[in-house]
């Protein structure tokens, strides 16, 4: 066998380094780069799992505000029944007080009637949506607007007031009367007088 020789001539001149060498501190940098990418998987892990918790948490809050919401919408019906049944209270006390006996204005305005007056005619009316109007209408024979005057003021005094007052007079001293009669002071004395058998 013929051997062959290779000749290689080098034809580079001996030349001086162009730059410095790295500083040995920079051999850290694989190690900072592998470090940064466990670290990156590791906040990319915690991230996820945070976001699935936070997730969880969103959820249970929507279910607790649905509870709330619920909870809130029966109190407020609550609210409203108590609303309603203190209105209704109230609407009962504002009739109680506001209604009066008519015993002491029928009383009174009998006793206001002179020897020779007779009443003919006497009706009191009281709607229940308005306690504190009463509806009044009376017919005397004899005494005429004499015997009106003694009537009313005997119907004033126990603190109701006359209002869209009619008056008819007729043959003799006879006179028609009709007037809504408003209470007008709750603190009169009269009004809780009681009447005994003269």
């Amino acid at each position: 066998m013929e051997n062959h020789h290779q000749v290689c001539h080098d034809l580079k001149t001996n030349r001086p380094d162009i730059g410095q060498p790295l500083p040995g501190i920079l051999a850290l940098l694989p190690v900072a780069f592998v470090l940064s990418v466990i670290g990156a998987i590791s906040l990319n892990a915690l991230f996820f799992f945070q976001h699935r918790n936070a997730e969880q948490a969103k959820e249970e809050w929507k279910l607790n505000v649905a509870e709330e919401s619920a909870k809130q919408k029966d109190i407020m019906a609550q609210i409203e029944a108590i609303k309603e049944e203190e209105r209704r209270a109230n609407d009962v006390r504002d009739w109680v007080e506001g209604s009066r006996q008519l015993q002491p204005l029928a009383v009174a305005i009998a006793r206001s009637m002179d020897v020779k007056g007779s009443i003919a005619e006497l009706s009191l009316f009281r709607e229940p949506s308005n306690p504190n109007q009463i509806k009044l209408g009376f017919k005397f024979d004899n005494g005429g607007q004499k015997q009106l005057d003694a009537t009313l003021e005997a119907i004033n005094v126990l603190g109701y007031r006359s209002y869209s007052a009619n008056q008819t007079a007729g043959k003799e001293g006879s006179l028609d009367y009709q007037a809504t009669l408003i209470w007008q002071n709750s603190n009169k004395e009269s009004a809780n007088l009681t009447f005994t058998d003269e």
